[in-house]
This record gives C-alpha cells, sequence and structure tokens, in this order.
C-alpha cells in the first residue's frame, strides 16, 4: 500500500502563486520540485484555482498524487465527485497513458500522442460543464487547464530524450488549442555538475520555469534576496570545484601518460635484459663448449708427447745430461694433462647436471689414500710427507675419482705450505662418517677468501705459492665429493694450520 504524501504548509507562500491562479492562454510551465509534498501543494493550486474560476482541468498524474490532490481539493471546499461529473475535471493515470504512447520503451509515438490528446480534448469539449459554461462566458469559450506528469516519469528513469520529445510534442498540440500546461520534474535529475547544459536546454523548452520550494516559498522579499544569495555562492563554490576537478583530472591524465612512459619503457628495459642476459648465456655456453672441444682435442697430442717421452726415458735413449731434461719436460706434461683434465671436468660440471661418479662396493678407502701418499713421495722426494690411518675407513667411493680429489689436496698443501713442516694426510672415523683430511702449515687462508675457495677459476684470495694451476682443482673436488654425497670443508688459522676434510658418509 502507497504511503500517503505528507502536507507542506506554506503553499500559500509559493512565489508562483499568481502564475498557478491566473496562468496565460498559451503557456507551457515547468515546476521543479525537491519533495513531493511541494509537488501536490503546486498542482493543488493550479487545479484548485481553475476549478473555482470554471476553467476545465485535465489532470494527468499518478494515483497516489490523484488521491493527494482530491483530498486537498475537498477540504478547500470543491466538490471534487460533482466536478468529475460534469466533466470539469478529468483525471487520468499518467503511467498508464505514457506506456500506451510509447511506440518502444526508448521513445514516445507521435501518432498516438496525437490521437490520444485529440480524444481526450474531444470528451472535454463534449462535457455539460463546458456547454453550460460556454453559455454564460464573454468570450463564449472556456479555458483549459493540462497537469501533466508524463514528462517526470520519463526523466525519473533517465530517459531525457523521450522527456524532451514529449515536451515538443505538448508544444504542437499548443499551436492548435489554447490552454495552459503545468508539468512538474524533480531538481534531482540534474543535480551534476555535468547537468548544467542539459539543464539550460530543457529549460528553454518552456514559456515559464518555476523554481523548487527551496526558493519558491521564501517568505518575503528579505528571504528571497538572501536565497538568491546563497545559490550564487553556492554556484560559485561549484564552478570553482568543476574548475579544480578539472585541473585534477588533467594531472590525472599526466600521470597516467607518464606512468604509462614508464611502464613501456621499464618493458623495455626488461626484453633488452633478457635479450642481454640470452647472449652472455649463449656466450657462456659457447665458452664452455670451446674449453671442452679444446681440452679434448689437446689431450690427444699431448698424450703422445708424454708417451714418446717416458719410452725415451724408459729405454735410456739419452746422455745423462739430456735425460735430466727430459724428465723435466714429462712433468711439465703431466701438470698440463691434470690441467687439461680439470678443463674437462669443469665442462661437463657447467654443460650438465654434475660430475658423474660410479660408486662401487663399500670398501676400505685407506688403501687409496695410501696408494696417493706414495705417489706423491716418489714425485717429491724433497717434501715430507706423513699418512695417518689406525682405523680401516669403509665407504663407497669410486676410486678413480676419490683418488684424484686426495691428491689434488695434497699438490695444493705442497703449493701453498710452508716447506719447513711436514704435510699430514689422515683417514679416519668421525661422528659416523669417514674423514680423510689433509693438514699443512703455512700463511693462513683469511675468512673472507675461504667463501671463494671452491668457486672455479678463483683462489679466495690465497697466497700463489708454488701453485701454477688453474683454480679448478677446489671446485672440481667439491663437486666429486658432492656426488659422493658427502661434503669438503676448510679450517684455516696461523696457529693451527690449514685443514682441508672430506667427509663420506658410511655404507
Amino acid at each position: 500500500m502507497e504511503e500517503p504524501i505528507e502536507r507542506t504548509s506554506r503553499e500559500t507562500q509559493h512565489i508562483a502563486a499568481e502564475f498557478l491562479s491566473q496562468p496565460a492562454a498559451r503557456s507551457h510551465a515547468i515546476q521543479f520540485y525537491e519533495d513531493e509534498a511541494f509537488l501536490v501543494d503546486s498542482a493543488y493550486q493550479f487545479i484548485g484555482a481553475g476549478l473555482r474560476a470554471g476553467d476545465q482541468v485535465l489532470a494527468i498524474a499518478t494515483r497516489a498524487h490523484l488521491r493527494a490532490i482530491n483530498a486537498r481539493l475537498s477540504e478547500s471546499g470543491i466538490d471534487v465527485d460533482d466536478a468529475n461529473a460534469r466533466g470539469q475535471l478529468l483525471a487520468l493515470d499518467a503511467q498508464q497513458m505514457l506506456s500506451q504512447l510509447m511506440a518502444s520503451e526508448s521513445s514516445p509515438d507521435r501518432v498516438r500522442f496525437r490521437e490520444q490528446v485529440a480524444r481526450t480534448f474531444n470528451a472535454l469539449y463534449a462535457a455539460p460543464h463546458r456547454q453550460d459554461a460556454a453559455a454564460h462566458s464573454h468570450e463564449g469559450v472556456v479555458r483549459l487547464r493540462v497537469y501533466g506528469e508524463m514528462v517526470d516519469l520519463l526523466t525519473q528513469t533517465g530517459n531525457m530524450p523521450a522527456a524532451i520529445l514529449l515536451e515538443q510534442l505538448w508544444d504542437e498540440v499548443c499551436q492548435h488549442h489554447a490552454f495552459a500546461l503545468l508539468c512538474p520534474c524533480d531538481l534531482a535529475r540534474f543535480q551534476h555538475a555535468g547537468d548544467a547544459d542539459r539543464f539550460a536546454d530543457f529549460c528553454k523548452l518552456h514559456t515559464h520555469v518555476l523554481p523548487a520550494e527551496r526558493f519558491a516559498t521564501c517568505g518575503d522579499r528579505v528571504e528571497r534576496l538572501r536565497e538568491v544569495t546563497r545559490l550564487q555562492q553556492s554556484a560559485r563554490a561549484l564552478e570553482q570545484e568543476v574548475r579544480q576537478r578539472i585541473e585534477l583530472e588533467g594531472m590525472l591524465r599526466t600521470a597516467l601518460r607518464a606512468h604509462s612512459r614508464m611502464q613501456d619503457e621499464f618493458l623495455a628495459a626488461v626484453k633488452r635484459e633478457r635479450e642481454a642476459r640470452a647472449r652472455a648465456d649463449a656466450s657462456v655456453a659457447f665458452k664452455e663448449v670451446f674449453l671442452g672441444v679444446l681440452g679434448h682435442d689437446l689431450r690427444n697430442p699431448l698424450n703422445t708427447i708424454l708417451t714418446t717421452t717416458r719410452l725415451m726415458l724408459m729405454r735410456g735413449e739419452l746422455e745423462p745430461e739430456s735425460h735430466k731434461r727430459l724428465g723435466r719436460v714429462v712433468a711439465s706434461g703431466e701438470r698440463m694433462h691434470r690441467m687439461i683434465e680439470q678443463i674437462l671436468d669443469a665442462t661437463r660440471l657447467r654443460l650438465t647436471a654434475g660430475i658423474v661418479v660410479q660408486l662401487g662396493e663399500a670398501a676400505d678407502i685407506v688403501p687409496l689414500v695410501s696408494e696417493v701418499v706414495s705417489d706423491t713421495r716418489a714425485a717429491h722426494p724433497s717434501v715430507s710427507l706423513e699418512l695417518v690411518a689406525p682405523v680401516p675407513c669403509i665407504a663407497r667411493f669410486d676410486p678413480q675419482r676419490m683418488e684424484q680429489v686426495v691428491a689434488n689436496l695434497i699438490e695444493n698443501a705442497f703449493a701453498h705450505g710452508d716447506p719447513a713442516y711436514s704435510v699430514r694426510v689422515s683417514a679416519v672415523l668421525r661422528d659416523g662418517t669417514v674423514c680423510v683430511s689433509v693438514h699443512n702449515y703455512g700463511a693462513p687462508i683469511d675468512a673472507e677468501a675461504q667463501s671463494l675457495l671452491f668457486e672455479p677459476f678463483k683462489r679466495g684470495g690465497r697466497p700463489q705459492g708454488r701453485s701454477s694451476g688453474l683454480g679448478l682443482g677446489l671446485y672440481i673436488s667439491q663437486n666429486v665429493v658432492r656426488a659422493h654425497g658427502g661434503n669438503i670443508a676448510v679450517d684455516s688459522s696461523e696457529r693451527t694450520g690449514t685443514r682441508f676434510e672430506i667427509r663420506l658418509p658410511l655404507p
């Protein structure tokens, strides 16, 4: 059930009271409102004044508004039923009439409108009231007032084009019929700053524009001037706000363009970085492949040189002095052979998942360590080398790879240790692991440099000593030990010396 419309007591103060009482014969007025009670008051004054003056009235309104208007008319002493019976007042449902006029959901049909208006006006012209009133009228005609809410219904749904078209159709009717038309419109339909031009165009469709209640119901001239001043201030503030908003929108668009440029530049930089990385990766891959191919190709002629020189040494084909020189050639060739093997191992590490080891059955690692120590003693008779291996140390390991690691650690101890002290090699069981360590005295390795020891082609700031390697030995050794499931660590200080320790898991 619809809520009753509350009444306002300001109808007597309406600024357009004179127009509502005696509108021009050919006038098309728009009454703006903010509250429905004011709309009902304006409609009551317009319709009530017409009924009292003997005019015929056509009221096209919603059912709720018609009930409220009729109640006001009855309270003012007008017999609404009698006016309806005599044809002085004709009330129609605005929603129902609008649905009959619409050719589609978006626009009224011109032909339907003309036909509906013609039928309605003919019914008014044939009404008994018109015939009686015309006989006593000085001009022989009865004036007609039309109050219509169909335009307001269209604006409430946001269909402003249809509302404008309907106003234009009413103007066309005014060209052939002399009547006063009053159409209400909710001012809230033009509450945004961007509605100013549309509001001005809408007002131009009417001969009279009646303000909403905030101004229309001002009691006296002083109050109206005060309200005009307030409206001017509000308008100026709104204009300033619009200008500021336009400036902010401009700044925002500029910022968005700058952000878009920065984003494009960032994406371009990312693309360049990816391309550079791809080129770098391709370059590194090429270098790795090149090193592998080079090492492989150098190994064959070097093996031939070593085999030949070793045979010459074994057969004693040279003089004793030349024999000694040939021994140095063999030693240098063996060092070169170790370098080439390190290059090949490093290349395998970088191009594949890592060094491949072949773990055999569990065995004692002590004989392998002892053999490496013996071979080293034979190659370096002037260096003191000790072996400590009190008990068997059983583990699973690749003999060839583990021999390579132990030999490399001993060679490093000779190269970087103090020759005045012995190099000690030990193989023991500790904390559930097999520990193989190589210990020497000499210049210590500082803590910062220790983090670089196992990097390829780096020595971690270690003293050069007598080393002539490539800086790949520890890098390869670490990967070999890891492939066994173990680890390799270093501890170095001036007091205790330097110790490299390999730890392998027990089988």
